[in-house]
């Protein structure tokens, strides 16, 4: 039985499905193959004895071996900004040793534009870099600290931005002056409103004036100055009264005559008429004259204050446009300044500096991004990676874990990352996403999981760099001592249909009588070259040390139909299928 051991372990495993295939196919299952043990030759007996494994418990390390690539922990991905499309007019050559962004401070006499030529830096880039300081560029004071870009990376086409910008800068003087215009009218505005109100001020005072003048003055010298020549008429007619009456008696005495008589009674008369005249004159005024004279000086008054409030409502209203022109003309010189503030970023952004030391790296795109590696005259869209700049030794490995191996991995598992003929490093699983990568669902039929391994080393050989492919070995389990198991190649190991029920188990042969029996058994852990099988009391499952097992033969392989179907089908009753109208009617008549 000695040389029954494993003369087949060297033979790689393959999957269960296959070898189901292959054993019915080839009628290796089933008693007939064996006959009896009387019936083989030597030279079949010494085929068999190479087909078979002996059982024992052993040490197993159990691991998920991959592959992945290293990518760095701290990088900085930069990428265009620059609006639409560009190309690309210079790119520095990857791998290259970069600076990054450094301080300097301004000399009595720096300008912008001198440190910009000293320094090698575009000026517009250098403004951008220290927007937040709001600095005066026109009176930069000594001593003033301010950062220059780094190390010039990528420099794309501008395309139209100088005439853009040139063009937008004479829209902003223009709407500069027009500011400045609209400014001085306003002041304008402001002056002829001061004046227009005082105006109406001043012509409320003097109808004011007027109306105190006309019931104060006007009114009562007019009615006294009556009043006083009715007295005075009133005097005369009494000297007339006085003189008709001499004048009566001298004439009876013949020393005047009728005439003088009558000169005198024609005296008294008018000066009664004059003083009946004057009475009803006065009567009159005041009756009618005075109060019309003393409204007309009120309307007068009235009319001053309305043009007052009219004055002062429409200098408000002349305020409020001027007001109202120049935020307008404020808004759009803003909104030009910002245009031209864009374009002249627009311009800064198709200049790509280092803003950390690093070493460059072109961004190597994905399968499924559809853009080009950067490179002279390439295409650039906006939001485009161009160029990585890692730190030094600071990396990680990117994992695709594919659906069959995810369930044996958790997060905090060591292992073993190697670059082709390097010295392996330690690691350990720190990611295992729980959902399936869309990015690489799409591109296969099988799914994969994302994963991340760090590497537990902080120096690394000089020949380890970001982007290398690594070969990665993920420790699921270390079997020794008391938990070791017993350990077949993946070859002892296959599923048959029962009832069209899958079933994981192993052919197992009697030496007593050199026949072959059906073992189920469970699998606890496995590799890609061997499992470990459950230890189990029934006696009927699972297997005990020294038994021998089959390997499967790999050699016929070749003619078996390698497509796996659905196991455990007997589990599921699908019930009878649904037929639409068309689909029965072909059904009926066999169609």
């Amino acid at each position: 039985m000695k040389d029954r051991e494993k003369s087949g372990s060297a033979k790689g495993g393959f999957s269960i499905a296959k070898l189901v295939v292959m054993l019915v196919g080839t009628g290796i299952i089933g008693t007939g193959i064996w006959g009896g043990k009387y019936m083989l030759s030597k030279d079949e007996e010494k085929i068999r004895n190479e087909n078979f494994w002996k059982v024992k418990k052993e040490d197993f390390l159990v691991t998920v071996k991959l592959t992945g690539t290293l990518v760095s922990t701290d990088e900085v991905m930069l990428k265009s900004e620059l609006e639409g499309h560009s190309t690309v007019r210079y790119v520095i050559e990857e791998g290259t040793k970069v600076e990054g962004n450094f301080e300097y401070t301004v000399q009595s006499g720096d300008t912008l534009e001198s440190i910009a030529e000293s320094n090698a830096k575009d000026a517009l880039n250098i403004k951008a870099l220290n927007k937040d300081l709001k600095l005066d560029w026109d009176h930069l004071k000594p001593g003033q600290e301010i950062t220059l870009p780094g190390k010039l990376l990528i420099e794309l086409d501008p395309l139209d931005l100088k005439g853009r910008i040139n063009q937008m800068d004479i829209v902003v003087q223009r709407s500069e002056n027009a500011l400045a215009r609209i400014k001085g009218n306003f002041r304008t505005v402001q002056l002829s409103a001061v004046l227009a109100l005082k105006r109406a001020q001043n012509d409320h005072q003097i109808a004011g004036s007027e109306l105190e003048k006309t019931r104060n003055s006007t009114v009562k010298n007019y009615i006294d100055d009556k009043v006083g020549l009715i007295a005075n008429l009133e005097e005369e007619v009494a000297l007339a009264e006085k003189n008709l009456k001499a004048y009566t008696e001298l004439r009876e005495l013949g020393f005047v005559s009728d005439v003088e008589v009558l000169r005198e009674k024609a005296k008294r008369n008018k000066a009664l008429h004059t003083i009946k005249m004057t009475r009803a004159d006065l009567d009159a005024y005041k009756k009618y004259d005075q109060a019309s004279l003393i409204s007309i000086k009120q309307l007068t008054v009235d009319e001053a204050f309305v043009n007052i409030e009219k004055t002062k409502v429409q200098t408000v209203a002349d305020l409020s446009d001027a007001n109202s022109s120049i935020s307008t003309q404020e808004k759009t010189l803003n909104l030009e300044k910002e245009r031209l503030e864009d374009l002249r970023e627009q311009m800064a952004n198709t200049r790509i500096y280092a803003p950390e030391p690093g070493v460059v790296v072109y961004y190597a795109p994905r399968h499924w991004e559809k853009q080009e590696l950067v490179s002279n005259g390439s295409n650039v869209r906006r939001g485009q990676n161009l160029i990585k700049l890692p730190k030094d030794k600071s990396l990680k490995v990117d994992l695709s874990v594919p659906q069959a191996m995810r369930a044996q991995l958790k997060r905090g598992r060591k292992a073993w990352v190697q670059v082709e003929n390097g010295e392996p490093l330690p690691g350990t699983l720190s990611m295992l996403s729980k959902i399936v990568d869309s990015n690489r669902r799409g591109h296969t039929q099988k799914s994969y999981f994302k994963g991340e391994i760090t590497i537990d080393r902080a120096e690394f050989p000089d020949s380890v760099s970001e982007g290398m492919t690594v070969t990665v070995e993920i420790q699921v389990i270390n079997l020794i001592d008391e938990n070791q198991r017993i350990k077949l190649p993946n070859q002892c190991v296959i599923s048959q249909m029962i009832d069209d029920v899958s079933e994981t188990g192993c052919w197992v042969l009697n030496p007593d009588t050199d026949e072959l029996s059906w073992r189920p058994v469970t699998i606890e852990y496995n590799d890609e070259n061997f499992v470990a099988i459950k230890d189990e009391i029934d006696p009927g499952r699972g297997l005990r040390e020294d038994e021998l097992v089959l390997l499967a033969p790999l050699t016929q392989a070749d003619n078996m139909n390698l497509e796996e179907g659905v196991t455990n089908k007997g589990k599921v009753k699908l019930g009878e299928p649904k037929l639409d109208e068309d689909a029965k009617e072909k059904s009926s008549t066999g169609g």
